[in-house]
């Protein structure tokens, strides 16, 4: 009989590397389209892209750069702020 050990019950990120899954595909897709467009268009602006978004997506364990933006951004622009005032001595 054989065992099969699943991380965390099968809650965990699947990973490549260091990127999710869905990460990785983007870069690599990216990749594909800047190495077409440097040959053909002899642009480097899609390869800087997608190293900048390889560099913002890397996550060596479960944080990663692009998570901290995207909750400062939800946090700064799009979620509702409630702020409290009351007097010295008011509960």
């Amino acid at each position: 009989m054989k065992t099969y050990i699943y991380p965390e019950n099968l809650r965990a990120n699947v990973k490549l590397w260091f990127w999710s899954v869905r990460d990785f595909i983007i870069i690599c897709t990216g990749v594909i389209l800047s190495v077409v467009s440097l040959v053909y268009l002899l642009n480097i602006l899609p390869a800087a892209a997608t190293l900048c978004y390889a560099f913002v997506s890397f996550r060596p364990d479960e944080n990663s750069i692009l998570d901290f933006i995207v909750t400062a951004f939800r946090f700064f622009c799009t979620s509702q702020q409630e702020f409290k005032w009351q007097q010295k001595g008011e509960i």
